[in-house]
């Protein structure tokens, strides 16, 4: 690895450049203009603000890492270079149309394959998530983990509002509490610390959605995977990852079991 570590000057000027990008979201929240890359989509002008005013923050600061985001086009930079950032300049943008405290930024910074260090920011609740590999994991300056809850059937669970009936397909749908939150990464981000037993996703995810939660969910002592057990694999030629499930050790065991016999 060349000498490039996160230095206490990077993590300053990422938690300012995040904070005054939580900024930006809350301005626009009473302006919002609406678009749709697909059906399913929609971006606002938040969403692009916040990504130029990252981008062109990192690349002033960090000139020589890549670069990779939800709302810039992939230029390939990441495979350049050893280090690049990863940003979903606002993760559950349906939450944010709608005025829910349930949008997070959600920026990492990656080695290669691995998150190193993850920022997760919810501009209406002011929760500050940020984790540095083997540092721990954080919210604001109160160091979290996970809940050591072993009873699967008295977890709380929490998933989109979207994908409930997709959960409902499987049989071992049974849980006592379910909380609909749209942004995955708040979503990691309260099983990390210790809000929530188990995040749950089914549908496609891409690297943006969930390096800066995979380490802050590791580094607060639980566990992240595919709902079918594997890895998840960051930095891959299409960034598609297929599911995410996230808890402590023994509840993401059972849910693999269940997952694969359901």
């Amino acid at each position: 690895m060349k000498k490039t570590i996160v230095s206490d000057e990077l993590k300053k000027n990422c938690k300012f450049a995040v904070i005054e990008a939580g900024k930006i979201a809350l301005s626009l929240q009473k302006k919002i203009k609406v678009k749709y890359k697909s059906e399913n989509q929609p971006v606002t002008n938040a969403d692009i603000e916040i990504n130029n005013f990252l981008l062109d923050f990192f690349k002033k600061k960090t000139p020589n890492f890549g670069w990779l985001s939800e709302e810039s086009l992939d230029d390939n930079s990441r495979f350049e270079t050893d280090f690049f950032w990863c940003l979903d300049p606002i993760d559950g943008t349906r939450s944010y149309i709608l005025g829910k405290p349930e949008y997070t930024i959600s920026l990492a910074l990656i080695n290669n394959f691995k998150p190193i260090m993850g920022i997760i920011y919810n501009p209406t609740t002011k929760e500050f998530f940020h984790a540095e590999e083997d540092k721990g994991a954080f919210c604001n300056k109160t160091r979290i983990k996970v809940n050591s809850a072993r009873n699967f059937d008295v977890c709380s669970l929490a998933i989109s509002n979207s994908e409930i009936n997709i959960l409902k397909s499987h049989n071992f749908f049974n849980f006592k509490e379910v909380k609909k939150i749209g942004s995955i990464a708040y979503k990691i981000a309260l099983v990390a610390k210790g809000k929530i037993d188990i995040a749950i996703s089914l549908t496609k995810k891409n690297d943006w959605d969930l390096a800066a939660a995979d380490l802050l969910i590791r580094e607060a002592n639980g566990k992240i995977m595919e709902t079918n057990g594997k890895k998840i694999i960051y930095n891959t030629q299409n960034l598609n990852i297929n599911s995410v499930m996230a808890a402590n050790n023994n509840i993401i065991s059972d849910l693999k079991r269940k997952f694969n016999y359901s």
